[in-house]
């Protein structure tokens, strides 16, 4: 027996209600740009540069703590204490609960991404430069290097780009330095770090080291209380113990540089854009001129509007993020797409002078139970994990449940009221043409 939600020859007035809805959007897409130009968007680290530590804590301890101990204003003992263990105070911080209570565990995430400031910046750069000229002969000279301004910021860089280029008035030789080179001029000038070469950019990636000791060196100054000394294979190195438990109690730290932010800030708006293109060229192919640009608009309001409720919720933007609107820009289409194929049948099987918006109509309404059922059945799959995970798994899950109810209604709403919109200008651009033929013939005539 065949499952329906909607009871068969129903026909519901869809058409009827498009400028109501076209309001109803149209507000909420003006809310999305307005709330992304007055409070902005949350930014991961992924994108504005800055380090990810996840921390795992043998004891209970409270996130207020756990805030104030990385970033915040700690007593004159603990200050003296974190200095004299050379601990780092962090920049920027905020810190976020993982799992149940009982987990103890923690991401930290905080702008601060290495050791160096502006001041040891310079000088690596100096000592790099004379490297450079040496090892390389002057057949290379420094080109991109990362600018500092101590009065603007804090001074702490992440991951950054380095190239070298020929001196001015020579050609670039066509062997260029190894990256292992590279990561020994700079080892030598004073930054341990890990380098590799980029061939798209013709540029080095420098990704510095040494964050992992900084974390290390303030867990064990600040929370020792909290952490794991019992497997300490020689309790009487108290400090050593503090390090071991203080390492173990590390899950995982992932860090990305300012200028490598921007970098997958602009590959993700232009993935999105890509995908949305790719949709038009395929459903033009597939279908004609009229439905694709219906179905990009519409997958263009999912974006705009699911991204609106992103910077409502306050959901930081990450790699997964995106994940989730490439994966809504998927799950959009499809339902249109069905909706489309069932205009084109009937469209074929109408009478000539039957109108486009009654045979839209139509479509709409036999596809309705199978779109309801669809949407149904994936937010069944999805809502549980928007309830019960956390982190980035539940960023994505919220999105999604989000978007596919937005998405759910657009294919309805927007996809075939704008493919009525761009049938009545592709027959209006028609019929003129055809009367400047006809106009054309006429005074060819006279």
């Amino acid at each position: 027996m065949q499952f329906t939600v909607i009871k068969p020859h129903t026909n519901l007035p869809f058409m009827e209600l498009r400028k109501i809805a076209f309001f109803i959007l149209g507000a909420l897409i003006i809310a999305a740009i307005a709330l992304t130009a007055t409070k902005g968007p949350s930014w991961g680290t992924s994108f504005e540069g800055g380090t990810s530590i996840t921390i795992r804590f043998a004891q209970p301890i409270d996130i207020d703590r756990v805030r104030q101990g990385f970033g915040g204003t700690q007593t004159a003992g603990e200050d003296a204490q974190a200095a004299n263990s050379g601990a780092l105070q962090f920049g920027s911080v905020n810190v976020q609960q993982i799992g149940s209570d009982t987990d103890n565990s923690f991401v930290v995430r905080t702008r601060t991404t290495t050791l160096l400031d502006c001041q040891k910046l310079a000088d690596v750069r100096a000592k790099f430069d004379a490297a450079v000229a040496k090892e390389q002969g002057g057949t290379f000279v420094v080109g991109q290097w990362p600018s500092c301004n101590a009065e603007a910021e804090d001074g702490i860089r992440g991951d950054f780009f380095v190239s070298l280029v020929a001196p001015e008035g020579q050609k670039v030789p066509e062997t260029i330095p190894e990256a292992a080179e590279i990561q020994k001029m700079l080892e030598d000038s004073g930054l341990r770090s890990h380098v590799s070469y980029e061939n798209g950019s013709k540029h080095y990636l420098v990704k510095p080291t040494g964050i992992q000791d900084a974390v290390v060196s303030l867990l064990s100054a600040k929370f020792a209380d909290s952490l794991d000394t019992s497997k300490c294979a020689n309790p009487s190195d108290t400090q050593a113990c503090l390090s071991a438990a203080a390492l173990a109690s590390i899950d995982q730290i992932d860090t990305v540089g300012a200028d490598v932010g921007e970098k997958f800030r602009t590959d993700s708006i232009v993935s999105i854009l890509v995908a949305l293109l790719l949709m038009l060229l395929y459903i033009a192919i597939r279908f004609d001129i009229r439905y694709a640009p219906a179905a990009v608009i519409s997958l263009m309001v999912t974006t705009v509007i699911s991204w609106g409720f992103v910077v409502v919720l306050d959901i930081e933007i990450t790699l997964e993020t995106v994940a989730a609107f490439l994966s809504l820009v998927g799950y959009g289409i499809n339902d249109t797409i069905v909706t489309f194929d069932r205009v084109r049948e009937n469209v074929a099987l109408s009478e000539a002078d039957v109108p486009l918006k009654s045979i839209v109509n139509k479509s709409i309404n036999e596809c309705l139970s199978r779109t309801i059922i669809t949407s149904i059945t994936t937010l069944i799959a999805i809502i549980p994990m928007a309830v019960l995970a956390t982190g980035a798994t539940k960023d994505f899950s919220i999105i999604m449940t989000i978007g596919i109810c937005i998405a759910t209604v657009n294919s309805i709403f927007v996809s075939c009221p704008m493919l009525l919109v761009f049938d009545k200008i592709i027959k209006d651009k028609q019929k003129r043409d055809q009367e400047r033929r006809e106009l054309a013939e006429l005074n060819a005539q006279i």
